[in-house]
């Protein structure tokens, strides 16, 4: 996987979107960013982050994605137009335009990409603990259907995050996901300690709203166990790179 910049959404790509998960190789940066970190304001050199960037587009053909200040809430920004880093409070960013894209940062928290198959309308969703006890894919499918779309024709593809192997909370943590829907309980294991499974718990967000199991995509990998390939929070501390997943909407003919 090493010669790779990023994974791509089988599913997106079918009905003419784009969306991409960034892995950690191909860039510029130093240790201990080495070498395609996409985070700004983390102690790298701003230079080396915008140079992965470029790569990273250039590379997956997609437009500069509009980005905001994550705060591992639920809130969300309407976006249109070229993309660039607001200065705004987000953690779920929706695209309205045809040719907009629209990204969050991870490392180890989860990123959900939407698409709406009948809009065309997309959105890209940063699903830490915190975000997902808040049910952050539930607003994110609601936020689309206030603009018109419908949960059904809603794709979500579900992208590397900490695996259950990796992500072990507290008690209170394991509640607080526990009681985020219905039947997130059964994806909170206790062995000597509690260990959540966000990809699970954002899947079973994801179905309570609507959306269709078969328009769910999983790319399942864990951010913590795979060193060579993804940047991790949990494993290596603050001094450590962020991914980005975008998801590009389609094209104007």
């Amino acid at each position: 996987m090493n010669d790779r910049l990023f994974l791509s959404s089988d599913l997106l790509a079918q009905h003419d979107f784009t969306g991409i998960f960034s892995l950690r190789h191909g860039g510029v940066s130093i240790t201990p960013f080495d070498s395609l970190n996409l985070g700004l304001d983390i102690g790298d050199d701003e230079p080396h982050v915008q140079e992965n960037l470029g790569t990273l587009l250039k590379t997956a053909g997609i437009p500069t994605p509009h980005q905001a200040i994550q705060v591992h809430g639920a809130g969300g920004l309407m976006c249109q137009g070229d993309g660039y880093v607001h200065q705004e409070e987000a953690d779920i960013l929706i695209g309205a335009k045809p040719a907009c894209a629209v990204g969050v940062r991870t490392a180890d928290c989860l990123p959900v990409l939407l698409a709406d198959l009948k809009t065309g309308m997309i959105a890209a969703v940063h699903a830490g603990w915190r975000g997902t006890a808040k049910c952050i894919a539930k607003a994110a499918i609601k936020s689309l259907c206030s603009h018109g779309s419908q949960a059904e024709h809603i794709l979500a593809c579900i992208g590397p995050c900490i695996g259950p192997c990796c992500f072990e909370v507290d008690e209170a943590t394991a509640e607080q996901l526990a009681d985020s829907c219905s039947g997130a309980e059964g994806y909170i294991k206790f062995d000597k300690n509690f260990h959540a499974d966000l990809a699970a718990i954002n899947r079973l967000q994801l179905l309570r709203c609507g959306v269709e199991p078969h328009h769910i995509e999983h790319i399942k990998a864990c951010t913590s166990c795979l060193k060579d390939d993804f940047f991790s929070y949990r494993r290596d501390g603050e001094q450590t790179g962020r991914h980005l997943a975008i998801v590009a909407g389609r094209r104007a003919p």
